[in-house]
């Protein structure tokens, strides 16, 4: 599954918080990565975007992994 795939199929990941962590400058973050996402506006999802957003999950998952109970 690629990155695109899974941000597209997700319910369990909020994008606009992605988003504002890929985009910190945009304050429309959360609308431009869904037009990417979908290729709307002549916007594609690319490589970059991908990178970017698989390093922020990345990032999610090593604080989740370090999570305790206590």
């Amino acid at each position: 599954m690629t990155v695109k795939e899974f941000l597209l199929a997700t319910d369990d990941i909020k994008l606009a918080s992605i988003a504002k962590k890929m985009y910190p400058t945009n304050v429309s973050a959360d609308t431009y990565l869904n037009r990417k996402l979908k290729g709307t506006d002549g916007r594609p999802f690319t490589k970059k975007d991908a990178e970017k957003a698989l390093t922020i999950l990345k990032e999610l998952s090593i604080t989740i992994n370090n999570l305790t109970v206590e």
